[in-house]
């Protein structure tokens, strides 16, 4: 009897025991499982998380890159406008390619007397009267130094019945052909550089065989390589 108890006591613990272990082996996998389903819920809202901001990622940097493309189009359209204004005001000049290609245009009918004439105080025609003589002189040309005119309007006149200020380059010549021919070289060969020049309606009627040159004010509007250059519209 004595040998009987402690295998009934051991027993009886071994069994408690075991209904321990059922219970922790529940217990354990119960948090497993929670910490599986933990697991997976974080992760899956981190994966929302890092989609949503990578959508929104991807919509900013299209919104950036859209105002930034707009802004280098209103860049360019202002460089454009700025650049046409510049064209529309910039002096009537030579370049070196311009002076040598009137002076040869014209070379032909060399040595034809000429003057140039500008009008007084304007100081673009001054410079661009020194243009076009230097170029005839180059040509072989008998040319005058460029000299100013002023020409004074009347007063007590009826509005509109003077003509406005003239524009351009007005030639002219006296009767003869050689002076007629050469006058309208120059017309042909400034025209041809994009420069508005016309020919006089009325010639002279001195003897001497000369062309006369009047640089008029600054027209409206791009002149030289910017009026050739200009897109049609």
């Amino acid at each position: 009897m004595a040998l009987v108890k402690p295998v009934e006591w051991w027993s009886g613990w071994a069994d408690i025991l075991g209904v321990i272990a059922v219970v922790l082996g529940g217990i354990w996998a119960l948090v497993t499982l929670v910490g599986w389903a933990f697991s997976w819920k974080a992760g899956k809202l981190k994966d929302t998380a890092l989609t949503r901001y990578q959508v929104e990622a991807t919509q900013s940097i299209a919104e950036a890159n859209k105002a930034v493309s707009i802004a280098n189009q209103q860049a360019a359209a202002a460089n454009l406008e700025f650049a046409s204004l510049q064209s529309k005001m910039a002096p009537r000049r030579f370049t070196q390619e311009q002076q040598e290609r009137l002076a040869s245009g014209v070379k032909p009918l060399a040595p034809q007397l000429a003057s140039v004439w500008y009008g007084a105080g304007d100081k673009e025609s001054e410079n661009f009267s020194w243009d076009i003589a230097s170029a005839l002189n180059a040509a072989g040309w008998r040319v005058f130094s460029p000299a100013s005119t002023a020409t004074l309007a009347q007063s007590g006149k009826p509005f509109g019945s003077i003509p406005r200020l003239q524009t351009g380059v007005v030639v002219s010549s006296n009767s003869d052909e050689p002076s007629v021919k050469a006058a309208d070289a120059v017309v042909r060969e400034l025209s041809a550089l994009g420069f508005d020049a016309r020919k006089a309606s009325k010639t002279g009627d001195r003897a001497e065989p000369v062309v006369v040159v009047t640089v008029q004010a600054r027209p409206e509007g791009a002149q030289g390589d910017q009026k050739l250059n200009a897109p049609s519209r």
